[in-house]
């Protein structure tokens, strides 16, 4: 029989899950999420995980009993605010080993993140959660609608109109906001910002100090709420870059990385590898599969001891170096036209070149070189299609509050994302956000596809791209 681990990811924020919770995702077969908490910790899992909404206990037994690691993700602690202790109870009444990991509660996170003491020596000795009297600090939970009676009940509870008071909005993700007020004040403040949605309510002498303390709302994207297309299994880079700038970030992955299977076209290049003189990745995953591949016929980096290297980007160059290879050749040009200007100065004459790829791509680049008398050799590694959930969950999110900023990184993703609206209606669903893409390629399939690009990033990486929209922000 098989194990279900009941864990407790945080208040949102990935940063904030523990490293239990993230072990427990890594090594589960399945994996299903309460109230769809999590996603930002969803990369982490086996490319051959079962991942998607909880159902029903009855499915998580069903799991546990056919020998699969099942892991429930559950928002803040699996015991605190949540149904984890009905599904212990009932795992225990099936006879299904369990586990309970708990999470730090949004209670506690929140208010920190915003810059705000719970208790401070002298002043404030006590904290309660909830409507709880006699505490000098309170934190409360507010579904929205009910901002406004939860701030009258602590009032009428004997609470002085000018305590020290604030709401944290979206709290514990990295785009939450504060918006503080004295307690008899903070409702009308809040009404006059138009702000809705569920709020923490702080009040308290800490909170005085927020203004000083909030580190969080000073960076460059706080309150930017950044949509990343890039595929699973490479968003956390990325996110973390963003995040880091204060940015709320939003995963919809529009591509998916299938690895081709290893053929006599893989076993022939691996072979001549010895008299191949040039190979050329184009991409990290290019690079990371080819290695799968070489390992799997049980070859190393060694095999490349008689060939130069080359690296389209630095992304790709730095995806070598974690395989033991440093390229000759490090390209920021992402066109076939630019790699070949970048080889100007290389005899091609008579030179094996070996080029391992996505197998849908352009083919500019094997002619470019055929002309200067390269024997070409094109080795599809990889497919690049649509996740099947992509389209139903860009809907939803475009239906809803939307972006303000979508990012793609390759060609792939542009088209994807593209492909998942109907032709008339792209641009009204995507309203004001902006289009930040990362190389130049990436820009102009998003300028055909009908998309107005406003960032390219000048560093054609991640982090080059985190960068670019945030000097676009403070702009």
């Amino acid at each position: 029989m098989g194990r279900v681990m009941l864990v407790g990811v945080g208040p949102g924020h990935p940063g904030l899950a523990t490293v239990h919770a993230i072990d427990a995702i890594k090594a589960a077969d399945v994996i299903r999420n309460c109230d769809g908490c999590g996603t930002g910790l969803l990369h982490l899992a086996s490319l051959s995980a079962d991942v998607s909404g909880f159902e029903s206990v009855d499915e998580i037994v069903r799991f546990a009993r056919g020998g699969r690691k099942v892991t429930v993700l559950f928002p803040g602690n699996p015991y605190a605010f949540s149904n984890g202790s009905e599904i212990a109870s009932r795992l225990e009444r099936a006879g299904v080993d369990f586990e309970a990991v708990p999470g730090m509660a949004v209670e506690m996170a929140a208010p920190v993140m915003s810059g705000i003491p719970l208790t401070i020596e002298g002043r404030a000795m006590s904290v309660g959660f909830g409507l709880v009297k006699g505490a000098e600090t309170v934190v409360l939970r507010l579904a929205s609608g009910w901002w406004e009676s939860g701030i009258t009940k602590l009032l009428s509870d004997g609470r002085p109109p000018e305590t020290p008071s604030a709401l944290i909005l979206s709290p514990g993700l990295p785009g939450q906001r504060r918006v503080s007020a004295p307690l008899g004040e903070l409702a009308r403040k809040a009404t006059t910002y138009g702000l809705r949605g569920d709020a923490l309510l702080v009040i308290g002498p800490g909170v005085e100090m927020a203004e000083r303390l909030d580190t969080l709302s000073r960076r460059p994207l706080h309150g930017r709420r950044v949509l990343i297309t890039r595929a699973r299994h490479q968003v956390e880079p990325f996110r973390r870059e963003l995040a880091d700038l204060g940015a709320a970030v939003i995963e919809i992955p529009t591509i998916q990385i299938r690895p081709m299977p290893t053929d006599d076209h893989v076993r022939e290049a691996i072979a001549n590898l010895n008299r191949t003189a040039l190979v050329i990745f184009a991409s990290a995953n290019a690079v990371n599969i080819f290695f799968q591949m070489l390992h799997a016929g049980g070859k190393d980096a060694r095999a490349f001891h008689g060939s130069k290297l080359c690296a389209i980007g630095q992304e790709t160059a730095e995806s070598m170096e974690t395989h033991g290879l440093r390229p000759e050749l490090v390209t920021s040009e992402y066109t076939a036209e630019g790699l070949a200007k970048a080889l100007e100065g290389w005899e091609m004459e008579g030179m094996r070149v070996l080029v391992p790829r996505a197998e849908v791509a352009r083919d500019a680049l094997p002619s470019l070189l055929s002309k200067r008398g390269a024997e070409v050799h094109i080795l599809p590694v990889y497919q690049a299609v649509c996740p099947p959930e992509a389209g139903p969950s860009l809907m939803r999110l475009f239906n809803a509050e939307g972006v303000d900023v979508i990012t793609f990184t390759s060609s792939s993703t542009v088209v994807n994302f593209v492909r998942a609206f109907p032709d008339d209606k792209l641009p009204a669903v995507l309203g004001d956000a902006v289009v930040a893409c990362m190389g130049p390629v990436t820009a102009d399939t998003a300028r055909k596809l009908g998309l107005k690009v406003e960032i390219i990033a000048r560093e054609y990486t991640p982090r080059g791209l985190a960068a670019a929209i945030a000097a676009a922000a403070v702009r």
